[in-house]
């Protein structure tokens, strides 16, 4: 079983973060994929990622019981989405889409939001992730 450390900084939390893989590379990994699921049309249905998403999380669950790991992966997706929304953000002001650019930033706002609540949650007495 995984062990969950008694302690971990939030330094530490946002250099996982940092050093996750980023969704560019995701995206650079779907178009040069020659594996079967990814070239197959209905591999980007909404049944076909919430069952992916499904099993990741049951999988989560099969390795670590604790619900702290469903927090983690929650605040390691909600980072990437940040992430996402700002990078999208800079393409469109270099496209000179100011408008389009300050709506991307606008929606990276609630996401941090959505760190900052999630960073207020305890989810048990060993959450290392609640900000102190």
């Amino acid at each position: 079983m995984t062990q969950i450390p008694n302690s971990f900084s939030m330094d530490e939390l946002s250099n996982m973060l940092e050093n996750a893989p980023q969704e560019e590379d995701l995206h650079a990994h779907a178009s040069d994929c020659s594996c079967n699921d990814c070239n197959d049309k209905q591999e980007f249905s909404p049944e076909r990622i919430e069952a992916i998403a499904q099993e990741m999380l049951e999988l989560a669950s099969e390795k670590c019981p604790d619900p702290l790991v469903h927090k983690v992966m929650a605040m390691m997706v909600v980072s990437r989405m940040v992430d996402w929304h700002k990078h999208v953000a800079s393409r469109q002001l270099e496209e000179g889409n100011e408008a389009s650019m300050g709506a991307w930033m606008r929606d990276a706002g609630k996401f941090q939001a959505c760190m900052d609540i999630l960073c207020s949650i305890s989810v048990g007495p060993d959450d290392f992730t609640v900000a102190e």
